[in-house]
């Protein structure tokens, strides 16, 4: 039986955790270590190597290793930040098909998406050899203001790597179930997540076993990487100073003076003063060796970086103003990511929430240890699904409605119901026109901007896996809005005897099912009977769950197994039986002793109580960005605005501007900017096979849909017919099926070491 993790896919590192023996822990290699670099390196030997020795060959053979790709991953080429990263990178980048960011090492051409499955590869590895058994599936997390991009590119590495991706999670939701999970308490927490190549900050309401994400926010080129390069721009500018020669014209020179920089961060979390000597990185006239020794101040660090820990707390006031809250609204601060350990990190998140800020659990293992707590809630709570193809994407969805809105009891009103006729861009057949009918002013039309190139991928309509009951008619038609009202937030809160593990009401969407069932586990399953808690007398307090799940160095603090939620049924001790009383035997003697009678054994003490269960988490997250599409003017029309609790849709209906015009194409961009070309492109929704009819009479209903991973769906039908469309988007970079088939195969036939 094949064993399922939860991983941190880090920039700068990565870890893999388990629970195991009733445990929520980081799994270590052979040397200890459970920080896994998340660095690649392509030996000449055709070996390729990963971890902490592919970090120790970036000074070796920097052409050679790649590192740091988490910040590149699912960005198009023309990106402001993939030609500044292209800038300072010693190892190649290039331009790949559909805008895709594309490596070169050893003459042989990978996707970023190939080099973090060499990265998941190592950690699956790592797991293997830790649990004694194979492991197949896997909770993989990412920061929450990843775009559809982003994530669509990691779980295309889990692929790759092999694994069976059961959920893309976001870190910071990841860390609040490690910290919040078996709590019984109401807490509102925010976690502050600076990480080595992104930063995010995500405010969390915990109620029980919900998790309810308030807002989000982040930054996705803003992180440890950072601090590293602001101390090698000061340490090249001494160089230049003392020898006349600046180390940033040599790419190899550089990766050494940035190697020192990253040692010199580590020493200042700890000591008020570092020193680094460089020997021989460079040579000047006459092959005359150049070095240096540097001495930085924690004083100074901490002016030299002051403007990037700055930005973070700008992004802090946006989720806060998100969510309608201050700092001060918050009962607990928790610290994720690397660069948390910087002492002045520490000491402005105090001084901002007015609080110390938790960091009782490693900020490095946290998020990993978060996701194998969900890995394990997912797979033990149902049956094993087949493994869908790997090209296609598919949620559940109850009318519409997405897992997390159904259980919170959120009632949606029909987005088609919204006619307002306006404008959008479209391509197609004979015609350059297309009509968006979503207002009320009389149609316009304008031409359209050529098709965006790019891989085309094959979404995936409305899945069967979910069996929905028939939902009730409809509210009226009104604004499109997800909430979650008063009502629905006392039944999240409701104790163990009103609502057994997560059975939350439906309202106003459809009827509460049998006692004993669930719609629907955190992965969209239906939850077992047996899972369920032992029903409680009115008179019995509600079991009261098990302390907070930590890591493995404070194994005293974490619940044993039997107290993860629905993660396990055990069965109670059996009750102990009295034995009876001892039969006394004859003696030799002259005469024969009777037997004493025997007496009846005692009737037996009262079995004790199977210990408290705690439910499954329910996690209510959110879309980071709001999903929109261009309009006349070069305008966005917001389909799903940013913090909708996922899964989540948007309908619109896209009208024919002209006679017997047969294709539709309609860019979709992710972002907050009014202007459509201020926010990231993900790439062109086409919808093909219309039928051939006068002008505006057929309307294609377009549902935009979000799912649990926040990644995009798209799925039409004709109005008038009621017949599926077809309805495709092309992702800027995305691999189709059979590339990364190509790329799984490819790497099956390398050595990772």
């Amino acid at each position: 039986m094949s064993a399922v993790v939860g991983i941190d896919l880090g920039t700068t590192n990565t870890v893999v955790a388990h629970v195991r023996d009733g445990r929520a822990v980081a799994l270590a290699d052979e040397s200890g270590e459970r920080l896994i670099p998340s660095v690649v390196s392509f030996h000449p030997s055709g070996q390729v190597v990963v971890g902490r020795a592919a970090k120790e060959r970036r000074l070796q053979d920097p052409q050679n290793t790649i590192y740091s790709v988490k910040r590149l991953i699912g960005r198009p080429w023309a990106s402001e930040d993939v030609q500044r990263a292209r800038e300072r990178a010693p190892f190649d980048l290039r331009e790949g098909p559909g805008h895709a960011v594309m490596v070169v090492a050893r003459g042989e051409t990978y996707t970023l998406s190939e080099i973090s499955a060499y990265v998941l590869r190592k950690a699956k590895s790592v797991a293997e050899a830790a649990l004694g058994q194979p492991v197949e599936r896997a909770v993989i997390t990412v920061p929450a203001n990843f775009n559809d991009l982003q994530r669509a590119a990691t779980k295309v590495a889990g692929r790759v790597a092999g694994l069976e991706v059961l959920r893309i999670l976001n870190e910071p939701t990841a860390a609040a179930l490690a910290y919040g999970y078996g709590k019984s308490n109401d807490e509102r927490i925010a976690i502050y997540d600076f990480g080595g190549g992104t930063f995010d900050v995500t405010l969390l309401d915990l109620s029980g076993h919900v998790f309810e994400v308030l807002a989000t926010a982040g930054d996705t080129f803003l992180g440890g990487d950072d601090v590293d390069l602001a101390i090698a721009d000061r340490i090249c500018e001494a160089f230049l100073r003392q020898h006349r020669y600046d180390p940033r014209g040599d790419l190899q020179v550089f990766e050494h003076i940035r190697a020192a920089a990253e040692t010199i961060k580590h020493r200042l979390s700890q000591d008020t003063q570092a020193t680094v000597s460089l020997r021989e990185i460079a040579f000047g006239t006459g092959g005359h060796p150049l070095g240096l020794d540097y001495t930085l101040s924690r004083p100074e660090l901490e002016k030299l970086i002051l403007p990037l820990v700055d930005r973070t707390f700008q992004v802090c006031r946006e989720a806060l103003r998100t969510a309608g809250c201050s700092p001060r609204d918050f009962d607990q601060v928790i610290l994720v990511g690397g660069s948390t350990r910087i002492p002045m990190v520490r000491q402005r998140v105090a001084e901002f929430f007015g609080r110390e800020p938790l960091a009782r659990v490693s900020p490095d293992e946290v998020v990993a240890i978060g996701a194998a707590i969900q890995a394990m809630a997912l797979t033990s709570q149902e049956p094993r699904r087949s493994q869908h193809d790997p090209g296609e994407r598919k949620i559940p969805t109850l009318s519409g409605l997405g897992e997390a809105a159904q259980k919170a009891g959120r009632v949606r009103t029909d987005p088609a119901a919204l006619r307002q006729p306006t404008t959008a861009r479209g391509l197609g057949g004979g015609s350059r026109n297309a009509t968006l009918i979503y207002g009320g002013a009389p149609p316009m039309q304008h031409n359209l901007p050529p098709g965006l190139p790019g891989a085309m991928t094959d979404r995936a309509p409305n899945t069967a896996d979910y069996v929905a009951p028939e939902p009730p008619p409809r509210p009226p038609a009104g604004p499109t809005k997800l909430s979650l009202g008063a009502e629905a937030r006392s039944a999240l809160a409701r104790p163990p005897e009103e609502s057994p593990v997560a059975v939350l009401p439906l309202i106003g969407v459809a009827p509460e099912p049998p006692r004993g069932t669930l719609p629907t586990s955190p992965s969209g399953g239906e939850i077992p009977a047996a899972a369920l808690p032992p029903p409680q007398s009115p008179e019995a307090p509600p079991a009261r769950p098990s302390p907070r799940v930590t890591t493995a160095d404070q194994a005293a603090d974490i619940p044993p197994l039997d107290l993860i939620p629905a993660l396990t049924s055990p069965a109670p001790p059996p009750l102990p039986v009295a034995s009876p009383s001892p039969v006394p035997v004859a003696r030799k003697s002259s005469t024969v002793a009777l037997p004493s009678p025997v007496v009846p054994p005692a009737a037996p003490p009262p079995a004790p109580a199977p210990p408290p269960r705690v439910a499954a988490p329910v996690l209510i997250d959110v879309t980071p960005l709001s999903l929109s599409v261009e309009t006349v003017g070069g305008y966005c029309d917001t389909i799903i605005a940013r913090n909708t609790p996922i899964p989540c849709d948007g309908t619109r209906i896209f009208a024919t501007a002209s006679n017997n015009q047969r294709v539709v194409r309609v860019r979709v961009a992710q972002g907050e900017s009014k202007r459509f070309g201020e926010n990231t492109v993900l790439g062109e929704l086409e919808l093909t096979g219309i039928r051939e009819a006068a002008r505006g009479e057929v309307e294609i209903s377009v549902t935009f849909e979000i799912d649990t991973d926040g990644l995009l769906q798209v799925r039409a039908r004709d109005i008038s017919t009621g017949r599926e469309a077809q309805a495709r988007m092309k992702l800027i970079g995305a691999q189709d099926s059979a590339s990364t088939d190509a790329a799984r195969a490819r790497q099956e036939r390398q050595v990772v070491v």
